[in-house]
């Protein structure tokens, strides 16, 4: 008589398992993919870091073609000192601004004028940033402006949306 070796059992959970593995895994490329491709996405060239956002909103900035961005940021660097100014004067305000909140007895008018200087010094770097697109703006011809109107809708559109 000849043995017959016993059969092994089948572990068909196993490719169940592989299955399930490989749909997760596209599901998690799918969407990364999906989201570098979306309009939303993440892309690099239109992010607005640094000062220019600090002194000019980001739709603005966002909308102006990737050379007058460019150049923006070279006028900028030219006002170096100015914001450098303004952040530290925005700095102090706020330090003030948490003494005065704690002071006991607590005096709102502190407070108030507290407030009303940071307010002013804002104001100016928003006034510094109006001057530097104003001064992109005029710089572009009819048919430029008219392109950036339309970008500048577009993304305005895209933030409505959020």
């Amino acid at each position: 008589m000849t043995d017959t070796p016993p059969e092994k059992p089948r572990r068909s959970w196993i490719k169940a398992i592989l299955f399930v593995s490989l749909a997760l895994n596209l599901l998690v490329v799918g969407a990364i993919v999906g989201r570098f491709l979306s309009p939303d996405g993440p892309r690099s060239r239109d992010r607005v870091e640094g000062p220019v956002r600090s002194v000019i909103g980001e739709p603005f900035v966002r909308a102006l073609s990737w050379d007058d961005r460019r150049a923006l940021l070279e006028d900028l660097k030219s006002e170096t000192p100015r914001i450098r100014e303004t952040r530290e004067n925005l700095r102090q305000r706020f330090e003030a601004f948490l003494v005065a909140l704690r002071a006991d007895p607590f005096v709102p008018e502190d407070i108030g004028r507290l407030l009303e200087d940071q307010r002013q010094v804002a104001k100016g770097r928003q006034e510094l940033g109006e001057m530097l697109l104003l001064r992109r703006l005029e710089a572009m011809s009819a048919e430029e402006r008219a392109a950036y109107a339309d970008r500048l809708e577009r993304s305005l559109r895209r933030l409505r949306r959020r």
